[in-house]
């Protein structure tokens, strides 16, 4: 709950009508779900503008309040309406506001590829002993991260949250509002760069999480990565903990191994045994950091082995599926080149007697290296234990013509409609084989998905 005074301290906003005593009991930008105690955020988006609503809201009494960056929108109204410069950034304050209420520990994590799902086990491990809040689905940007804290109450012991960025000062902006205790990095490559370039510029943006998280507080980073490992030789004043697989960690596993295309085990530190329900290696990065986490915060081993082995993997991130014979790995959540790589390694490790089927869109957001990278992950899966290749856009026609460049044997398709994607799956998919399905979100490939499983059905 929040007094208009307090909005106003925090958003630096200036009050035009009402009075500063009147109460809020929550914050909303949604005019269609907005309970008549709330304040109404009227937020600008690709789609819709909060502004436009407002008269609407006035006149139904959906809202106690209204803050606005628009003057042109200031009604003649009894409400307290409250103008700032920008309503995003003033959402922003709020929340930074609200989340410096609570004392308790929040953690941070951000990274190339496999937010999601390192945030998912991160909270799942803890919220067997806590009470703990985290961001729905991927929520991680400038409003869902501060939608998360305004979800704060005093029940919550720990907060989980995801940051995502795909320009400079998104994470620096993030960090400001959260107040982490707790930073976790999972790894660099080349995702968002149209606007942050390079792999450098992507550590750059991350690193900003670090910088302005709280001093006296912990960082828990992958080892293995060229770019995070840099970070050990820094003279921080946070303490630093590492996991790994391949360089000396503080929490390094080993003697991982696949069983039965269903499940991966591997140890901790050589004494620890783990079991997670997917056969994609790369998830044990992100249980690693789980684990880092969780002894962070004085659980036992025992305990992070049993919530590690009960985690259930989200869809459309190498999901695996076997229908009627077929195996399918659901990759289609997102696309990077760190992601496609991880896609691909893990269909190369599997076990089928069929063939393996790569099924590629667009990885979207790379800027002047699309053509390039696009290129680079064709010859990639041309080295691979791949049989087919199957792509579909405008930039994944680079994959089938690098690939089919460097392997003659390959069986090449690019094609133009998702029908032609899904005409050439039914020519060539037979049981036994393994079919890979990636692409960016905007692709829509869980399409493809859907197809394939209704197929096999």
């Amino acid at each position: 709950m929040f007094r208009i005074k307090e909005i106003l301290q925090a958003t630096s906003g200036t009050l035009m009508s009402g009075q500063d005593s009147i109460k809020v009991k929550g914050i909303s930008t949604d005019s269609r779900t907005i309970q008549p105690d709330d304040l109404f955020v009227a937020v600008p988006g690709p789609h819709f503008d909060g502004h436009d609503f407002i008269e609407q809201v006035i006149k139904r009494k959906s809202a106690v309040a209204i803050l606005l960056s628009d003057k042109k929108f200031i009604f003649k109204t009894d409400i307290p309406i409250i103008w700032v410069k920008d309503t995003v950034y003033a959402f922003g304050h709020i929340a930074r506001f609200h989340r410096d209420r609570f004392s308790i520990p929040v953690i941070a994590l951000t990274g190339s590829a496999g937010k999601t799902t390192t945030k998912e086990l991160i909270a799942g491990v803890l919220e067997s002993r806590f009470k703990v809040l985290k961001n729905v689905v991927t929520e991680n940007n400038h409003m869902g991260v501060p939608k998360t804290l305004l979800q704060l109450d005093h029940t919550h012991e720990i907060a989980v949250i995801e940051m995502g960025t795909n320009r400079f000062g998104d994470i620096r902006w993030l960090t400001q509002i959260a107040h982490p205790t707790v930073s976790v990095l999972t790894n660099i490559g080349e995702s968002h760069l149209e606007f942050l370039k390079t792999p450098a510029g992507v550590f750059k943006e991350k690193f900003e999480l670090i910088k302005h998280m709280k001093k006296d507080g912990s960082v828990i980073i992958n080892g293995d990565d060229k770019f995070l490992r840099k970070i050990l030789k820094k003279k921080l004043p946070q303490k630093i903990f590492s996991y790994g697989i391949k360089n000396k960690s503080d929490f390094q596993a080993a003697q991982l191994k696949i069983e039965q295309n269903q499940r991966v085990n591997f140890t901790v530190n050589r004494r620890h045994s783990f079991q997670l329900n997917t056969p994609v290696t790369h998830n044990v990065y992100n249980a690693l950091a789980a684990v880092a986490c969780g002894r962070l915060f004085k659980m036992t081993y025992p305990q992070l082995q049993n919530r590690i082995r009960q985690f259930a993997f989200p869809k459309g991130r190498q999901l695996i599926e076997q229908r009627n014979g077929v195996w399918v790995i659901d990759d289609t959540y997102n696309a990077n080149p760190v992601s496609v790589r991880s896609a691909l390694q893990t269909l190369n490790h599997l076990d089928v007697s069929g063939r393996k089927i790569f099924v590629c869109a667009d990885m979207l957001e790379l800027g002047s290296q699309s053509k390039k990278l696009h290129a680079d992950m064709g010859r990639l899966a041309a080295r691979m234990n791949v049989n087919v290749i199957i792509t579909i856009g405008e930039f994944a026609r680079f994959i089938s013509e690098s690939a089919k460049k460097m392997n003659k044997d390959l069986i090449v398709h690019h094609c133009e409609t998702i029908d032609m994607t899904h005409q050439r799956l039914k020519e060539y998919c037979q049981p036994g084989d393994l079919i890979l399905v990636k692409g960016s979100r905007g692709m829509k490939m869980e399409r493809t998905i859907r197809f394939l499983l209704s197929s096999a059905e």
